[in-house]
């Protein structure tokens, strides 16, 4: 629209010049309209050969990366004319939250200019870098030509990954009444050491070494071995979540999802995940990079617009829970519904976890007394039933929430 109004204001400007000059005769007028028209002809055939023999593209570095990291672009314009570009426009236009700046570049003759550009990257999700767009113009500015060239690149930003120094998974109760530790009848590497022999202690746990040191008989003690797999659920309930852009609870959610998968994925465990936004994704437990891949491409895009109730959720994943699992609940749901569906979990061997986010911190304003109460009563819920969880508030260090050294219970 700017363009278009000044060639607007320079044609009625060319007119009344014209007009005038025919309409008086003067030779002056005659000599303004000849000089007008000259630098308007050298400025269309200057802007309509500014980019002949110009070559340019651009590549992104590293089009997969995460939250708070740097995306880097290359960008390289070529000049083979015999003539300069005194000034050059180079940019992208993008769907990214902040674009790739653009730049101004002056090529010599027969010369390249190259130059990095970079964003730091605030807000997960999928997004689209089009092609590279040159335009150049007359230096007067009357005039402008420009080009496309290269195509679109999609770029895709995974969520924050925290570092877990200290974290381990609760172990799994396999004979479905244990709490931590247990002697345990199956065999399990893990000797914790050796106690005196009761009634119903199987034969093949004495240790006889101790036993005749002792004089009586004693038993090796065990502790359980951690889960062999970990299926996380991501409750993506709309109204379970509060806070809007990369301050909200749904963006700590991911991020606390992403960290424990990657974490445990290291420890060469299989992770499986549900998250109940609009569509529930269900991705099953296996291992390697290929299977991070895939959880960091589902947590880059999720969001919370779900409208699954957390107790259907577990419901329906229950059935898929094998002996020995661990099952990880991330949510900021005070409805104590779900809760009692975490039950029939011990009963079968499989271990329970819950990262429980305080919504109401993510508001904006102090919580109120029935907040705090509903709060409260959750947590009290998931210790009557033995559940381990970690409470996540807004502002809190995600590592040191839900894997620092101490782990407090409710």
């Amino acid at each position: 629209m700017g363009l278009f109004s000044r060639h607007l204001r320079l044609l009625f400007l060319v007119t009344a010049l014209v007009v005038a000059a025919f309409s008086t005769g003067i030779e002056e007028l005659f000599f303004l309209v000849y000089l007008t028209g000259a630098v308007l002809i050298g400025s269309w055939l200057y802007a309509r050969r500014g980019l002949r023999g110009v070559r340019a593209d651009y590549r992104v570095l590293n089009p997969r990366t995460h939250v708070g990291e740097v995306l880097q672009a290359m960008y390289r314009v070529e000049n083979h004319d015999r003539l300069g570009k005194p000034w050059t426009e180079c940019w992208n236009e993008s769907t990214l939250p902040t674009s790739l700046p653009g730049r101004v570049v002056g090529i010599p003759a027969r010369g390249t200019r190259q130059w990095l550009a970079k964003v730091t990257l605030t807000r997960r999700g999928s997004y689209r870098l089009g092609a590279l767009r040159v335009r150049t113009g007359d230096p007067l500015g009357l005039f402008s030509s420009e080009m496309v060239v290269g195509q679109p690149t999609s770029v895709v930003v995974f969520p924050e990954v925290v570092p877990l120094p200290h974290w381990r998974l609760p172990p799994s109760p396999i004979d479905g009444t244990t709490r931590a530790k247990r002697y345990l009848d199956a065999a399990t590497p893990l000797v914790a050491g050796v106690r005196p022999y009761v009634h119903g202690d199987a034969i093949n746990r004495i240790h006889w070494l101790s036993s005749a040191r002792h004089g009586e008989l004693h038993v090796k003690e065990f502790d359980l071995e951690q889960a062999a797999d970990l299926w996380i659920a991501l409750d993506l309930d709309r109204s379970v979540h509060a806070g809007i852009g990369t301050d909200a609870s749904v963006e700590t959610a991911v991020t606390i999802a992403a960290s424990i998968a990657l974490r445990t994925l290291g420890d060469n465990r299989a992770v499986a995940m549900t998250a109940s936004a609009r569509r529930i994704q269900v991705h099953q437990p296996d291992r390697g990079p290929r299977v991070e891949q895939k959880l960091l491409h589902l947590l880059a895009n999720v969001q919370a617009d779900g409208a699954h109730p957390l107790a259907e959720v577990i419901n329906a994943t229950l059935p898929q829970l094998r002996r020995g699992m661990t099952l990880c609940i991330i949510t900021g749901s005070t409805d104590r519904t779900w809760v009692r569906g975490l039950a029939a979990l011990r009963r079968r061997g499989v271990g329970a976890l819950v990262i429980l986010i305080d919504r109401s911190s993510y508001i904006g304003v102090e919580p109120d007394d029935a907040a705090r109460a509903e709060l409260a009563a959750v947590r009290h819920a998931l210790a009557e039933y033995d559940i381990e969880h970690r409470l996540v508030r807004r502002g809190d260090d995600v590592a040191e929430a839900i894997g620092g050294r101490v782990r407090a219970r409710a």
